[in-house]
């Protein structure tokens, strides 16, 4: 984000605001932009520009837009973990395609991945392999019957990268993902 422009953190302050730090939910852009006296269009052009900058995500067609885990970051000003709620184990199913929660749970470790490989060093080599696993699963994620054993595979190799980067933390969920 631009450290010279207000009227991007306002924005994101107020998108942050709105969503409650919440990386799952949802609202419109032009009523965050409205809440800080922002025109339609200006705030359409300001969630764009957040939303390629990474800050935030479109979540509808229609202008519904998330913060990201980094656009929370950026607003506390310190690193914040993807929430797994209590009680909650992320777990891929049983059988042979994944199902909704199993998707859910597939979608919050790759943030959880990804928010941890921007905190890392990795090498070029190590990011190299992490974004091709990352967009091997996203790929499996498209078809209507993503396969759970694929999407394990590919798990297996992320969480061998991750252990290497000391993701400690990161890697026994993972681990927990790929055992469930």
């Amino acid at each position: 984000m631009d450290n010279d422009n207000p009227e991007e953190k306002r924005y994101l302050t107020e998108l942050c605001t709105k969503t409650q730090g919440d990386i799952g939910h949802q609202v419109s852009m032009f009523d965050v932009g409205a809440a800080i006296g922002m025109e339609k269009a200006d705030a359409g052009m300001m969630a764009e520009e957040l939303i390629i900058q990474g800050l935030a995500e479109l979540k509808s067609l229609s202008g519904g837009i998330g913060i990201t885990i980094q656009g929370v970051e950026m607003v506390r000003g310190k690193t914040v973990a993807a929430p797994i709620p209590a009680g909650d184990a992320l777990q891929l199913g049983s059988g042979t395609v994944l199902g909704e929660k199993g998707r859910q749970a597939v979608e919050k470790i790759l943030g959880n991945i990804r928010t941890a490989v921007i905190q890392r060093n990795a090498t070029f080599g190590q990011l190299e392999e992490i974004v091709i696993d990352i967009k091997t699963i996203e790929a499996q994620m498209l078809s209507p019957s993503p396969k759970i054993v694929v999407i394990r595979e590919v798990l297996r190799s992320l969480h061998k990268n991750i252990t290497s980067l000391g993701g400690n933390v990161l890697a026994t969920e993972v681990d927990a993902l790929i055992r469930s």
